[in-house]
């Protein structure tokens, strides 16, 4: 468990400077991980030696690169048979077939089978669009 910090007269006052001087290339997270401090106290700290705090992701620290992005998804393997799925999913989609029956019958997640769609390179159509509510009755 993480020990409170109590900060008062001098030792606050040299911390938020020492904190301040370490601002100007360090972000408010690494500074309060360096100091052993919680991320509101370590901004509180900051206000009060004077410095502006920088908006959450607005700019970078200057002379530090931005961090690589992260994808959110490993894309799935092209595989014959995913190529297969793809074909086959656009082609009954685009003749009709509404997400929920590509679903029932591959027994796939409905996220799986518009990713599948996009792939095939297939407009999705909007929710409750006429083709899509005359496929249920």
């Amino acid at each position: 468990m993480k020990r409170r910090v109590r900060l008062q007269g001098a030792a606050r006052t040299e911390m938020a400077a020492t904190l301040v001087k370490g601002y100007a290339t360090a972000s408010t997270r690494e500074l309060a991980v360096r100091h052993g401090l919680s991320l509101g106290l370590t901004q509180k700290l900051l206000r009060e030696g004077g410095a502006e705090i920088r908006p959450r992701g607005a700019t970078r620290v200057p002379g530090r690169p931005w961090p690589p992005p992260v994808p959110h998804r490993k894309p799935a393997p092209m595989t014959e048979g995913r190529l297969d799925l793809i074909l086959d999913v656009s082609e009954r989609y685009e003749k009709g077939a509404t997400i929920r029956d590509l679903v029932a019958s591959h027994g796939i997640a409905v996220g799986t089978v518009q990713r599948l769609l996009r792939a095939g390179g297939v407009q999705v159509r909007p929710r409750n669009s006429p083709q899509s509510l005359t496929a249920c009755y």
